[in-house]
């Protein structure tokens, strides 16, 4: 990626590179382009380093209680980041979470997406706190967190979910 590709305005998308992901990730790639937002996809892999976790070349640390981010460095202070196997966070979407929070953090636009090993992603906003992402969903939502990523970016309502049928009430 070149200095100018960088630093052009894009939702910026962290994802694990799990074989699994591939798919989501076109997903959520296909519903920003049809709210005709830009975007650009970086390697979302957390490796554990000195007590920080390491998303390529940006460091996230947890420090007292507030969120810096100074010359790429992203500090988050929310006292709930933990580093567990190799992943930051814990409980459902925590990886997501994080990797959405570093995500809006490292956009010009201030939205980030997060994708974790599991599948859950997360929409964040760079003004939000660390720990309360603008949105959330599984693997079958990726289309439309996609295009939820892009609408917060433009500023209008979010798209639903799609109901599911339960298979005991079909």
């Amino acid at each position: 990626m070149t200095y100018g590709e960088r630093n052009r305005p894009a939702v910026v998308v962290f994802c694990h590179p799990a074989p699994e992901n591939r798919h989501r990730l076109r997903e959520i790639e296909a519903g920003l382009e049809e709210e005709g937002v830009p975007y650009r996809v970086e390697d979302g892999h957390i490796d554990v380093e000195d007590g920080h976790t390491r998303l390529k070349d940006r460091r996230i640390g947890v420090e007292g209680g507030h969120v810096r981010v100074e010359g790429g460095r992203v500090g988050v202070g929310n006292g709930r980041t933990r580093v567990e196997d190799g992943h930051a966070g814990g409980g459902v979407g925590g990886g997501a979470r994080e990797l959405a929070f570093a995500a809006a953090q490292a956009s010009s636009l201030a939205v980030g997406v997060g994708v974790d090993a599991a599948g859950n992603i997360c929409v964040h906003h760079a003004k939000l706190p660390p720990d309360a992402p603008a949105v959330a969903g599984t693997a079958s939502d990726a289309r439309v967190m996609g295009h939820n990523a892009a609408r917060l970016v433009v500023g209008v309502p979010f798209k639903q979910f799609e109901q599911r049928e339960d298979p005991q009430h079909a």
